[in-house]
């Protein structure tokens, strides 16, 4: 009895280890982003995530950045990414995924710090780069996630950012 319990509790806690999401879920989410290149520059943002199985998450991002305060001259930027992630650890409710993306803003700076860049190319008013991406994320209740992100990007320190958001699944059970 003992040798059946105890294998039933280790599928068990596999099967906990290794979900972020069920298998084909769609995630709807918003995220407030803070900016490492600006002390005043924020952002909104909004994304898309599908869980092609219980390990891999495809996401689509959109991201508005501006400044709050004082800066007449400061012109924002959008930023659009398209990536994945995978699971580094699960402790049920909590989840660390980690991936990565490629990226693209039409920050009109870009051009002036360009040489700062790891790996950046410019084409037209479009920057292109890649991103790593580390996220905790926690499910509150089966259809909310919230999050906090940190992403950090090829085109330079300066677009660099801190996430905190939520996701939310229509078709969760």
């Amino acid at each position: 009895m003992k040798r059946i319990l105890f294998i039933v509790l280790l599928t068990l806690s596999i099967q906990n280890t290794s979900a972020q999401y069920d298998s084909g879920a769609v995630n709807y989410g918003f995220v407030a982003i803070k900016s490492f290149g600006l002390q005043n520059e924020v952002g909104l943002g909004a994304r898309v995530e599908y869980a092609f199985n219980c390990y891999t998450t495809f996401m689509g991002e959109y991201n508005r950045a501006f400044a709050v305060g004082g800066e007449d001259d400061y012109e924002g930027f959008n930023e659009l990414a398209f990536g994945v992630n995978l699971i580094l650890f699960n402790w049920y409710p909590t989840t660390i995924t980690a991936g990565m993306s490629y990226v693209g803003n039409d920050s009109s700076i870009f051009e002036e710090i360009e040489d700062e860049a790891f790996l950046g190319i410019r084409t037209g008013n479009f920057n292109h780069g890649a991103q790593i991406k580390i996220r905790a994320l926690h499910q509150i209740s089966i259809p909310v996630h919230v999050f906090a992100e940190l992403n950090v990007k090829s085109l330079g320190r300066r677009y660099d950012t801190f996430l905190i958001g939520f996701s939310y699944d229509f078709n969760a059970r």
